[in-house]
């Protein structure tokens, strides 16, 4: 009976570690990848439904090299969610490198609406926060957030800008 409880204690501390492992996505020692937007497209834009294209930059800070073979992610813009988004790509981030990936994001009507409410208010400076799990092929899932910014003005003729 004492072997019975030591073996299946064991097996418990075995399941437990296996969990925790998993969770924390990379092996000791290594940093995570960066994702952030490299570039932002509109894709087909229907009244319920809008989808953007998005480059997606990958940075690796480590000496050894990733491949992704997916993502899953969330786009906030201005603190409230714009967006949800995918990409099924295999892409090979080589060490102390960077690599992109193309994904597809959707946001709803009302999504849409309270950001271009934001435009003709005059607010020009967009802050967007990208959260989400890269996949690594034959490995575990890494979760992800980067945040950063974007100023439309840059996109208007000089003579508007001021």
């Amino acid at each position: 009976m004492h072997t019975f409880f030591t073996k299946a204690l064991r097996l418990t501390a075995l399941i437990v570690a296996s969990i925790i492992a998993g969770c924390a996505g990379l092996p000791p020692g290594m940093q995570p990848p960066s994702v952030t937007i490299a570039d932002f497209g509109v894709g087909n834009a229907g009244l319920f439904e809008q989808q953007f294209n998005l480059r997606l930059r990958i940075q690796n800070p480590n000496a050894e090299e990733f491949k992704i073979d997916g993502l899953a992610f969330d786009l906030d813009i201005n603190g409230r969610p714009f967006a949800k988004g995918v990409g099924s790509q295999t892409v090979i981030v080589p060490r102390y490198g960077s690599g992109f990936m193309t994904a597809e994001a959707v946001s709803t009507l009302g999504g849409l609406i309270k950001q271009f409410g934001r435009l003709i208010e005059g607010n020009r400076l967009f802050r967007y926060r990208i959260k989400g799990v890269l996949s690594i092929a034959a490995g575990p899932r890494v979760p992800f957030e980067e945040t950063g910014e974007f100023d439309f003005k840059s996109l208007l003729p000089k003579g508007l800008t001021e």
